[in-house]
């Protein structure tokens, strides 16, 4: 048993069934996300909120079902004979029964206990809402009274403050992100991602702009720097100054994608205004691909995000890589592998593909700007000097020239290993043979270079452990 404080102060009891929930099979029933819900409240003036009192309580449970549902406490065994909260299947169940309950009725929308109904007038939402208040005395649905908010042009829905313009984060919840203090241990910084993350629609390329903050999180040791006290303000600004537009109703959708090296960036824009934001970081396999890969896998990333907006409509699709127009113009048969299975993600929908130069794209722009690199940008510098410096004959060059193709250079070795190349003079290579022969006979799986088993054996007869046998 658990027991939850409230906001209001009041308790809620819940259980913690772990056995019984793993033996429950869970009916998996669809529940709407605030995208859904938003996507349909373009043109929407005046609203209500409603929330459902002890919404799973209204549920009643079979004898058999009760039984299972008993508890100890210190005065004894008890059972629920209604749905308890903490149950895996109790949100699919309500919120089918919810759906089932208001089903014909128009202009309102439910997620689990919370309702909005919504009308472009007064008398439009009025009507709504006699509608649905005829039908809660039918089903016998209760409310909480200092929950709900009648005919306003402003709502609190899910964290966001929704009006006729548009869509806001909570000022709640900005106040509580302006207020916590930086960051002093790996587990506090988490919780402050966390509630970034939620309102990730309103900060465009943010898996691009939080990059170092996440890095953070796998630091060890853990070190809070001014250079991350810059970036979590730049995050605290973004959230207050991009507001998106409820416009999804138009014929007119454009999405504007763009990938740097390490994210891919999306934003939604219908009549010239922003309607939603959304990034995501890539693994470090996803880094690997090539940019005209990661650009037609941002397109491939706006579209499944963006689905509820874009699926069933024609899109044009902006982007700043110009190769990507001649690649999707081409029959699917003559694209890579990996460019295929990428754009068979996209015949579902009715795209149109345009070139606009990044400087022209906020988005794109911006993640250029933000690049996040983990290169060391002396190494190229550092290798070019250690190469040059390795004495080449002359006679040997003309070789070298003719096997161009073939990655090696005849006077040197080159150790490959994971992170650099190590050019070694002649006069080294036998001293770093013995090292390498006599440390361990596996290493010599580790490294690499041509010939090696030819010169290995030559080393190997002139050590002076093989002239001792």
């Amino acid at each position: 048993m658990v027991m939850v404080e409230k906001k209001d102060g009041s308790i809620r009891l819940c259980i913690d069934p772990v056995d019984l929930i793993k033996s429950i099979k869970r009916p998996h029933y669809p529940i709407p996300t605030l995208d859904d819900v938003t996507s349909k409240l373009h043109g929407a003036k005046v609203f209500t909120k409603l929330d459902a009192r002890s919404g799973y309580w209204s549920i009643l449970l079979s004898d058999d079902s009760s039984y299972l549902m008993t508890f100890s406490t210190i005065y004894g065994r008890y059972r629920f004979k209604q749905m308890p909260f903490g149950i895996i299947s109790a949100q699919d169940e309500f919120q089918r029964r919810m759906e089932d309950a208001f089903e014909g009725l128009e202009g309102f929308e439910i997620i689990i206990d919370d309702m909005i109904v919504y009308g472009d007038t007064q008398e439009e939402h009025d009507e709504r809402l006699a509608a649905i208040l005829e039908r809660i005395l039918v089903k016998g649905i209760r409310f909480n009274k200092e929950k709900c908010e009648f005919s306003v042009s402003r709502v609190k829905y899910f964290g966001h403050v929704i009006n006729s313009k548009g869509m806001q984060p909570d000022p709640d919840k900005i106040r509580a992100i302006n207020n916590m203090p930086s960051p002093s241990c790996r587990e506090e910084l988490q919780t402050l991602l966390g509630m970034i993350n939620y309102l990730a629609k309103y900060i465009p390329s943010l898996s691009t702009k939080n990059k170092k903050l996440r890095d953070l999180t796998k630091a060890d040791p853990f070190i809070w720097e001014e250079t991350h006290t810059q970036i979590l303000e730049d995050l605290k600004s973004s959230i207050v100054s991009n507001t998106p537009f409820f416009n999804h109703k138009s014929n007119n959708v454009e999405l504007i994608v763009d990938a740097s090296s390490h994210g891919l960036g999306a934003h939604l824009v219908s009549k010239g205004k922003v309607t939603a934001y959304a990034s995501r970081s890539l693994s470090k396999t996803e880094q690997k691909y090539s940019q005209l890969e990661k650009e037609l896998y941002a397109i491939v990333f706006g579209c499944k995000h963006f689905h509820h907006y874009l699926y069933g409509r024609h899109v044009e699709v902006t982007t700043d890589h110009r190769p990507l127009e001649t690649v999707v113009a081409n029959p699917i048969h003559k694209a890579p592998p990996r460019v295929q299975r990428l754009m068979l993600q996209l015949q579902p929908y009715d795209l149109s593909l345009k070139f606009r130069p990044g400087s022209e794209i906020p988005v794109a722009d911006a993640l250029s700007r933000l690049h996040l690199g983990d290169a060391d940008p002396t190494l190229e510098e550092s290798l070019d000097v250690y190469v040059h410096q390795v004495e080449v004959a002359f006679e040997i060059l003309g070789r070298v020239k003719r096997k161009s193709r073939r990655w090696m250079s005849e006077d040197t070795i080159r150790l490959v290993t994971k992170k650099s190349l190590l050019p070694l003079r002649r006069s080294d290579e036998f001293d770093q043979l013995r090292k390498l022969c006599h440390k361990s006979g596996r290493k010599y799986r580790r490294k690499y270079w041509e010939n090696m088993a030819v010169e290995m054996q030559k080393a190997a007869s002139l050590s002076d452990t093989r002239k001792l046998y």
